[in-house]
């Protein structure tokens, strides 16, 4: 009876062990899930802990992107201008080579397209389709996002 109870507590205690550590998020994850609802004082919250703006993340299994393109997919200007202050890489690729100025170009976006030129957004690289982010601009007819871009070709 005594050694039924003590492997029950025992069992007991592992299970409440394995659960709690199981639902503790990383340090990523918390950003992942703060970047993709736009929730500013956790975004700032975890990058002056020093969670890395440049590690790798998934939304879609399989397809690596970053914090930085996630955050300009939401149109989160805010989120964009926290991530580049913690030196977040302004071209860095996802898994289909696209920059988070060619996702900005491709939502239209001329003040996000704006802030990631002064940030340093290169405009040459191309994506798996190899279109550079004027011929995405062309694509879409914004002739503000074409004017910002066609003279840095």
């Amino acid at each position: 009876m005594v050694l039924t109870r003590f492997i029950l507590l025992a069992a007991t205690l592992c299970c409440l062990g394995f659960t709690s550590f199981a639902q503790a998020p990383s340090p990523a994850q918390s950003l992942k899930k703060a970047v993709l609802k736009s929730d500013l004082p956790t975004v700032e919250a975890l990058l002056k802990a020093g969670t890395d703006p440049n590690a790798p993340i998934e939304i879609v299994p399989g397809s690596a992107t970053t914090y930085l393109i996630t955050a300009v997919t939401d149109n989160s200007l805010e989120v964009v201008k926290l991530l580049l202050t913690a030196k977040a890489q302004v071209n860095q690729t996802d898994a289909f080579k696209t920059t988070a100025l060619m996702t900005a170009v491709s939502k239209g976006n001329p003040a996000m397209v704006g802030l990631l030129l002064s940030s340093g957004a290169d405009v040459r690289p191309k994506d798996d389709d190899g279109k550079d982010a004027l011929a995405l601009a062309r694509e879409g007819g914004n002739a503000a996002i074409i004017a910002l871009l066609a003279p840095k070709q």
